[in-house]
């Protein structure tokens, strides 16, 4: 009895060995936290952490997996490793951005990862192949199944220092901006006021309705020249056909009159006077913060034609960062990426915080808003914000061809304020309420498109 037993002790012990044997070849291909049931995700991991976590979550993961890689310090990076991807998805439109912890969170683009399966299993199959499924069953565009093709992309994207002519037809539609901005002129001059809220920032400012459902952000404020420098940055926007400033346009306040009189109790309430110009800026849906790139964070900051230093950047959101860069150094803006860089010296993570006054849409274009500091303001300031215009100026090596020439243009006439002055009248049909850019001012902005000009020839010298 004793020796039959015996047996049948060997057999199951003998059956349960083949089982575990087998079960330990299995990979283990489950979430760690929830005990859900797996499933592959189909993501794009392109771009800031905040819209990056948000899609995340709509595709099966919770806050605490995610939590759980960053606070590994594995970056973004981790949940691509950590978790099956049907296929990486890659957008013109998108920055990539460093973690809390400084390393970078980009997927390698020069080639192409395929993470199919879990560190478990990685670490329990040391030592065997790996075996990914075939680029033909991934959704993934051909070009990148080549490997190196983001270093060939790169090189298309420039032109020795000019961003490619193929990449700014791309990015930046011809016309747009002229279009949109003449309906905005005709609606908001024929449109009545039928709602005042409060909204759209800070102070007397009001969200307005319009009677045909338009909104407008009305910007009021006691001093003229800040709404000097809001209305004259944005005709300097237009100057240099530079198209990421909202369509804007004075309109002088009258509680009395038919555009206004709906609204004339809410006006009162926020204590606005009659006769007193506001500048009406289209109202934008979708908009969210936008973050500064990684090569100009550090005081090293520098954008360069160069792979090295492109390669993991959004080309058509990099190209509008180069107007942006010259847009601010020409108005002296101190509220947008000058504000993040003095604010640095008490607060290490403010380069990594989102730009101030800077906002993207729902296309991924970048928005300049809020430029009440421009040309006015900012000039008085500059002998205390120099350094920091300069160094950003200082960091950029590649121009949007159009751009720069208009920059050499208004170099070589030397009338940049007349030229801004004459757009003015001819396009704004309040240009009267508001006084002149003063001569003072002409000169400093003169000086300054010297400045970008001579910068541009810099870069012509080392790069070309």
């Amino acid at each position: 009895m004793r020796k039959s037993t015996g047996y049948v002790m060997m057999g199951i012990g003998f059956t349960l060995g083949i089982v575990l044997g087998l079960l330990i070849q299995l990979p283990v291909i489950t979430l760690p936290t929830s005990g859900r049931e797996h499933r592959a995700l189909e993501l794009d991991l392109v771009g800031s952490e905040p819209d990056i976590r948000k899609r995340v979550l709509t595709n099966g993961l919770n806050n605490g997996d995610i939590n759980n890689v960053l606070r590994n310090g594995e970056g973004l990076n981790g949940i691509t490793q950590n978790y099956p991807l049907r296929g990486l998805k890659h957008s013109l439109h998108s920055v990539v951005y460093p973690t809390n912890n400084g390393s970078k969170s980009h997927l390698q683009e020069k080639s192409v990862p395929i993470p199919d399966i879990t560190r478990d299993y990685q670490q329990q199959s040391a030592n065997q192949p790996i075996v990914s499924p075939p680029a033909s069953e991934l959704d993934i565009p051909k070009q990148d199944q080549r490997g190196a093709s983001w270093v060939k992309a790169v090189s298309d994207m420039v032109d020795g220092i000019m961003w490619s002519s193929a990449l700014e037809k791309s990015c930046l539609p011809a016309g747009q901006s002229d279009k949109e901005q003449n309906q905005w002129r005709e609606k908001s001059s024929r449109s009545k006021v039928v709602k005042m809220s409060e909204g759209c920032g800070r102070m007397q400012n009001r969200l307005l309705m319009l009677s045909d459902g338009t909104r407008a952000c009305a910007r009021y404020r006691l001093n003229t020249d800040q709404i000097q420098g809001e209305i004259y940055s944005f005709y300097l926007g237009r100057l240099l056909r530079i198209n990421n400033l909202l369509p804007t346009v004075l309109s002088v306040v009258n509680s009395h009159s038919d555009h206004w009189r709906t609204v004339h109790t809410e006006m009162a309430n926020a204590q606005w006077s009659d006769n007193k110009v506001v500048v009406l800026t289209r109202w934008s849906e979708g908009l969210n913060p936008a973050y500064i790139p990684v090569h100009l964070r550090g005081d090293d900051r520098a954008l360069l034609p160069t792979s090295g230093s492109l390669g993991d950047m959004g080309a058509c959101e990099l190209l509008q960062w180069s107007d942006l860069i010259v847009f601010d150094y020409l108005i002296a803006n101190l509220d947008r990426v000058v504000n993040n860089i003095h604010n640095k010296q008490w607060n290490s993570q403010m380069m990594e915080s989102p730009a101030h006054n800077l906002e993207r849409d729902t296309d991924g274009n970048l928005v300049f808003m809020d430029n009440e500091s421009g040309l006015f303001h900012g000039y008085r300031l500059l002998d205390k914000y120099s350094s920091y215009h300069k160094s950003l100026l200082n960091s950029l090596c590649v121009f949007r061809n159009s751009t720069a020439n208009i920059i050499e243009r208004l170099h070589l006439s030397g009338n940049v304020g007349e030229e801004l002055h004459q757009l003015f009248v001819r396009e704004e049909p309040s240009h009267t309420s508001v006084p002149t850019i003063p001569k003072k001012n002409m000169e400093i902005l003169q000086q300054r498109v010297s400045d970008v000009y001579e910068q541009i020839q810099h870069c012509r010298a080392r790069f070309m």
